[in-house]
């Protein structure tokens, strides 16, 4: 579930209409999306690109500025069951620093060979 909140975030943000499924399939990022993230142009994803990405994705899902997600600004990319999961003090918001703590978490997940970077 987790693999699939950070690659739906990653989708819907990039622009992709695959997110529209994101929360009830798999979905892959495309090289065109892995290539907008490597913003470095060195070939993997490194954690700082990643976090830095997910930092300014927050901001743009958080269109009241609250400095949270609600349920509803968050249901363009997650499940009510994944708001839960994320909103660790269940307060019934997410904040910047529970996001970043799940989607580094699933990124270390992802990191077969914990080198610091995504490959394609």
């Amino acid at each position: 579930m987790h693999k699939l909140l950070s690659v739906a975030f990653s989708a819907m943000l990039l622009g992709t209409a695959a997110t529209a499924t994101a929360q009830n399939s798999t979905v892959e990022l495309t090289p065109e999306h892995f290539a907008q993230l490597d913003k470095d142009e060195s070939g993997g994803i490194s954690k700082q690109e990643y976090e830095q990405f997910m930092r300014d994705s927050f901001r743009q899902l958080d269109t009241d500025g609250s400095n949270s997600l609600s349920p509803a600004e968050a249901s363009k990319i997650m499940t009510p069951e994944q708001f839960a999961s994320v909103d660790k003090n269940n307060d019934g918001e997410i904040s910047l620093d529970e996001l970043i703590e799940q989607v580094m978490r699933d990124f270390d997940r992802q990191d077969r060979n914990n080198d610091g970077t995504l490959q394609p």
